[in-house]
Order: C-alpha cells, then sequence, then structure tokens
C-alpha cells in the first residue's frame, strides 16, 4: 500500500513539473495558438467541404484551407492593419498641431461644460492619447520583425494541423478526460456553438458594420476613413449605440465644414444600409446557437484589448463564450 501511495505520488510530481515546465516553454505562443485555434473551429465548415471535394484527404484540404486564408483573411488584415497605423498616426498629428479644420471635440467640450459646469474633460487629449496607443500598437506589431514574423509562421502551421488533425487531438482529449465520453462531446459541442455563435454571429456583423461605416466614409469623402469605419466597427459592439459613435460625430464635423450634402448622404447611408446589416445578416449568420448579451460581448472585448492587445478582439470573446458554455453545462447538469 505504502508503495502504491509512493509511486503515485512520484508520479503525479513529475507529471505537475513536467506540466509546468511546458507551459513556461509554450507560454509565449498562448495568444497565436489561441487565435489559430479559433480559426480552425470557425473556419471548420469550409474545411469539411473541402475535404469533401478533395476526395477526403485531410492534408490537401487544411493545406488549401491555409491558402485561403492567407489570401482572403491574413493579408487584407495586414494591409488593414497598416493602414489605420497610419492614419491614427496622421490624425494623432492633425490634433497635435491643431490643423483640423475644425475642433469638434473642443467645441463639444465647451458644450459639455455648459450643461455640466462642474465636469473637466479634455477630450483631445483622450482621443490623442487613444489614436497613439492604436499606433503604437499596430505598428509594432506588423513592422516585419524577426519575432513577429516567427509568430506569423507558428499561427500558419499551428492552424494546418488542428485542421488536419484535429479530430484526432479532440479524441485525444477525451480519453484523457476524467468525464465520461457523452459528458466530454456535450461540452465541445457547447462550446464550439458558443464560440460560433458569437465569433461568427456578433463579431462579423460588427466587422460587416465597420466595414460598411468604412465605405460611406469613402464614398462622402471624410478623412481617416479607414480609421473611423475600425472604431465603428468596434462601436457596433455596444448596446444601443453601434456605429453612431463614429457616424454622429462624422456627420457634424460635416456639418460644421459646410459640407451639407455629405452630412445628410452619410446620414442616410448609415441609417440603409449600416442600419440594415444587423437585421438582415445576424439571423443567418448566428442562427439558433448559443447568444451572448451585447453587453458581455462588449466588455469581452475591451478587456480582452487591454490583456492581449489586438489579438483580445477574438480572444476576449471567446475566452468569455467558453466560460457561458461551462456555465450553461452545469445548469443543465445541475436541473437534470
Amino acid at each position: 500500500m505504502k508503495e502504491a501511495r509512493l509511486r503515485t505520488t512520484f508520479f503525479l510530481l513529475l507529471l505537475g513539473g513536467a506540466l509546468l515546465l511546458t507551459f513556461f516553454i509554450v507560454r509565449p505562443y498562448l495568444v497565436t495558438l489561441a487565435v489559430a485555434a479559433t480559426a480552425a473551429v470557425i473556419l471548420h465548415p469550409l474545411h469539411e467541404w473541402l475535404l469533401s471535394k478533395t476526395g477526403n484527404r485531410p492534408s490537401v484540404a487544411a493545406f488549401l484551407m491555409v491558402v485561403l486564408t492567407i489570401l482572403l483573411l491574413l493579408i487584407p488584415l495586414t494591409l488593414l492593419g497598416v493602414t489605420i497605423a497610419a492614419e491614427a498616426t496622421n490624425l494623432y498629428a492633425a490634433l497635435s498641431g491643431g490643423t483640423l479644420p475644425v475642433d469638434l471635440l473642443g467645441q463639444l467640450e465647451d458644450l459639455l461644460r455648459h450643461y455640466l459646469p462642474g465636469v473637466s474633460l479634455n477630450l483631445n487629449e483622450y482621443a490623442g492619447q487613444g489614436l497613439q496607443w492604436i499606433a503604437s500598437n499596430l505598428q509594432s506589431f506588423f513592422a516585419g520583425t524577426i519575432r513577429a514574423v516567427f509568430l506569423v509562421f507558428l499561427g500558419i502551421i499551428a492552424y494546418y494541423f488542428l485542421l488536419k488533425d484535429g479530430k484526432r487531438f479532440m479524441e485525444a482529449l477525451i480519453d484523457l478526460s476524467p468525464l465520461t465520453d457523452k459528458e466530454d462531446r456535450q461540452l465541445i459541442l457547447r462550446l464550439r456553438a458558443a464560440v460560433n455563435s458569437v465569433i461568427r454571429g456578433s463579431l462579423i456583423i460588427a466587422v460587416l458594420q465597420g466595414v460598411t461605416t468604412g465605405i460611406g466614409l469613402l464614398i462622402f469623402d471624410v478623412p481617416s476613413a479607414v480609421l473611423l469605419g475600425s472604431l465603428a466597427g468596434v462601436g457596433a459592439l455596444i448596446p444601443t449605440i453601434g456605429t453612431s459613435i463614429v457616424l454622429v460625430p462624422t456627420v457634424l464635423y460635416l456639418v460644421f465644414t459646410g459640407q451639407y450634402f455629405s452630412a445628410a448622404g452619410l446620414t442616410v447611408w448609415g441609417a440603409l444600409a449600416v442600419g440594415m446589416i444587423d437585421n438582415v445578416l445576424h439571423p443567418m449568420l448566428v442562427g439558433r446557437g448559443m447568444r451572448m448579451h451585447p453587453l458581455f460581448i462588449f466588455l469581452a472585448v475591451i478587456g480582452g484589448i487591454g490583456v492581449f492587445g489586438m489579438a483580445g478582439f477574438i480572444l476576449g470573446p471567446l475566452a468569455v463564450s467558453l466560460l457561458f458554455g461551462l456555465l450553461d453545462i452545469f445548469r443543465m447538469e445541475r436541473t437534470a
């Protein structure tokens, strides 16, 4: 009995030490691996379709998925990030140098002081700090350093093998789990539904609204359209506010600068093109999957960006959706 207990203790110590050592080895790349895993889950239906079209050859289907993801997502996102960083830098310089045609933020400060005399705000300073943060974070990631290139390469390799051998990895986890196979599969299905619903639903809707807003800004010749469109995409996650966090100040800017036709056109564009996206596409993308309140999604995005940087736009909602999936399973087990 003593010998068996000693062997068990020794084994657990070795296992704990190996897990701890492995964690420290993998820790610098956890964000990259998590993004790759999220992409593999979200794009799983497309991978299954390619798998059927390639004669059930996992290597070929995974390779085609990597090529498509690089061409349709990675390269456009890289170009978008570079453009946003450049526009944020230029807008910050314009705010700092006072070269904007209209000091809209200053006028808003005066309006707030008129109705709230005790409130002291410096919106130009806050906006400048935000723009500086955006520019510095994006520039550091897209600067082409050896580490950035290595992380992208690592993410692509992990993404390929997660697509190719994802089912095998999942079966290995099920075998190692102390839960029953039925409980493990139920957990995986619920977590997958939660991730798909949040990422594919709410975040894609927000991205589409941001893109549509950016297109409208370009049409009506608004400066820094890509940056403002990206901010509108983040604003689309804020309950009841949405893209108006960008569109309203922009329309006011156009009115104050005498561009009345552009102001009217952008108002109509925001009400029709941007406003209809959620009503039309949300049921198609989300379906009947697990849904999360927009407030929690917004908090997850903001908190995720604060913890993980720009990757937190995905990882924050992913972590919260996993929590909600686990809580949902706990509720089902308790009421069973």
